[in-house]
């Protein structure tokens, strides 16, 4: 025994025996030897495994044949151990608190990252991608959706829904004239005005909106709108989201099993989703820049928009802060319109 050997007391467990005996180990500068009463072995660093080493929890030292030994003294063993082997994370987050501290906050940091940056931005890249077939059955869907939800065939005259058709043919931006799935459907919703684009390029209009706005430009902006979503393609953006995180929590958990069954319930409701707030900013956007080409009245815009926050303005009967909703501030939309007619 050299002078920089250092002996251990502690407790031996045979492999398959819950019973411990008296024992003893000897730490060479690169192996270790086991003492026993039926004799001495030699193990090298690269053949123990050693448990994890958390706060007081006693170290178990496992040899390959599966006997175990519990050393009295951790503290020099654990010294002696990751002087020779790169101790773990958490080794490492044990001995510094502070490390604790800066692991939480990069978890909540790639977090939000992920939420905030790589998750919208994967979205578009992948729904960009997705071929019209899917967006066609996903409209399909949806249409038998809202005929379940109780929506009926519109009660406006015939007159008046031809007059809507050939404003929404006239609205359609040049270059989405050749979209053949861009179709107007004009129906009753229970005491709701509302309008809504599916995924197929099937616009819904509600026979209420239709009562509130007071002009043809009004209506002309609602459509804008929800060709904007269409443009964007800001369904498939939303189900790609959806099933992304999906994905993500099941990874995470360990589930995957059910992956195939969760993508097609994501796909099912997607029509149940609402659009993210950059989404809505971006189909604003795409509305106004429209009203403007087309010479259009930004003054109706703001008109139907402003019916419409009055329509809905107790729907929730609760008012989250701006920064929490998902959904733009009506407010901060009306200003903007009022801003690019240079009100």
């Amino acid at each position: 025994m050299s002078a920089s050997d250092y002996r251990c007391d502690g407790f031996y467990q045979y492999p398959g025996r819950a019973a411990r005996e008296a024992a003893r180990i000897t730490l060479h500068p690169a192996s270790l030897t086991l003492h026993l009463d039926a004799g001495q072995r030699l193990f090298t660093v690269a053949q123990l495994t050693v448990s994890p080493p958390l706060e007081n929890i006693p170290l178990a030292i496992t040899f390959p044949d599966g006997g175990r030994f519990m050393p009295a003294d951790n503290t020099r063993f654990r010294d002696w151990y990751f002087h020779h082997r790169t101790p773990s994370p958490v080794y490492f987050l044990e001995r510094h608190k502070g490390g604790i501290a800066a692991a939480l906050v990069g978890v909540v940091l790639a977090v939000v990252l992920y939420v905030m940056v790589l998750l919208p931005w994967l979205s578009d890249v992948i729904a960009q991608q997705l071929p019209v077939t899917v967006e066609q059955h996903l409209g399909e869907y949806s249409a038998r959706y809202l005929d379940e939800q109780g929506l009926e065939a519109s009660q406006l005259s015939a007159a008046r829904q031809t007059q809507l058709q050939t404003l929404f043919t006239r609205v359609i931006p040049a270059e989405m004239r050749h979209e053949a799935g861009l179709r107007l459907r004009i129906m009753r919703f229970p005491e709701e005005a509302n309008a809504l684009m599916l995924p197929d390029g099937t616009m819904v209009l509600s026979d209420a909106l239709v009562a509130r706005a007071k002009s043809d430009d009004a209506l002309a902006a609602v459509m804008l709108h929800e060709i904007g979503h269409y443009r964007h393609r800001h369904s498939l953006q939303m189900l790609v989201r959806s099933s992304l995180v999906t994905l993500t929590v099941m990874v995470v958990v360990g589930d995957v099993d059910g992956i195939g069954d969760t993508l097609l319930q994501s796909a099912l409701f997607v029509n149940e989703m609402r659009y993210s707030r950059s989404m809505e900013d971006e189909a604003d956007a795409y509305a106004i820049a429209e009203m403007k080409r087309q010479g259009r009245s930004l003054a109706a815009m703001e008109q139907i928009f402003s019916a419409l926050k009055e329509e809905h303005a107790d729907d929730d009967g609760l008012t989250l802060p701006d920064w929490l909703s998902t959904h733009p501030n009506m407010d901060a939309r009306l200003e903007r319109i009022r801003q690019a007619s240079g009100g």
